[in-house]
């Protein structure tokens, strides 16, 4: 579940009042996710999405992710669009928090992917690598090497059959940290990629999702979340028995 706000009638009239948009006719929140609030809104010829910012966002950084998808969109990756209100700016504040409206991406996540997928995954990471290398924007990875500690230390393992499985990550990120590189090509990653934030169309890749991780890191470290998010076809993997 991934509505955490609620919404009215009267903040889809706030919204049409802040952008220069056809006037919303319906609404409802999108489930899937499972870290900002989402909203498809529907006007008579369009559909966009309302994106409504929690907690794990910094409002700070949030800048960051709108200059990315725009430049990205401009660029000629197809992945959500940033959308200015009357006043020139991509936020606006909604129930007492930082919310955006973004262009619709077409298309549908798909479970089971084959070989040619995958391909055209590589080839439209790699295209946003090369974008990403000159558009002067820059975030710390809040899921990067230097994090991991505190983010295993947060996971609260509550059963006693997921003792071996702490133990096997605790194990992992000692090895991790002492052996990370120190130098590999780096830049601007999605740091999301997982099946949820592909769509596809008549099995044809047709774009790219939820900007919300992106950050600076290893090119090597966005290729590593693909393999262990979509290259694999194993219904359960234990590693903790």
């Amino acid at each position: 579940m991934a509505v955490y706000t609620k919404i009215k009638k009267k903040d889809i009239s706030f919204i049409n009042t802040k952008f220069n948009i056809e006037k919303i006719i319906s609404f409802h929140g999108i489930k899937k996710g499972i870290e900002n609030t989402n909203y498809l809104l529907k006007s008579k010829n369009k559909k966009l999405i309302l994106t409504i910012f929690e907690k794990r966002v910094s409002n700070k950084e949030i800048p960051f992710f709108m200059k990315l998808m725009e430049a990205l969109n401009n660029s000629g990756i197809n992945c959500p669009k940033p959308l200015k209100n009357k006043n020139g700016n991509y936020l606006i504040k909604l129930k007492g928090k930082i919310a955006c409206i973004v262009s619709f991406v077409e298309g549908n996540d798909k479970i089971k992917l084959n070989s040619k997928n995958c391909f055209d995954i590589g080839k439209i990471i790699a295209r946003m690598h090369n974008i990403t290398k000159n558009i002067g924007l820059s975030r710390k990875n809040s899921m990067g090497i230097k994090n991991l500690n505190t983010l295993l230390k947060s996971i609260k393992f509550k059963s006693k059959k997921f003792y071996n499985l702490e133990k096997f990550l605790t194990i992992n990120l000692k090895d991790l940290r002492k052996n990370w590189p120190k130098k590999l090509p780096n830049g601007i990653i999605h740091g999301d990629l997982f099946i949820d934030n592909i769509f596809f169309s008549k099995n044809k890749l047709s774009g790219i999702i939820d900007f919300y991780f992106a950050a600076n890191d290893y090119f090597i470290y966005e290729i590593a979340i693909c393999i262990n998010a979509l290259c694999f076809d194993v219904k359960k993997i234990k590693i903790y028995n």
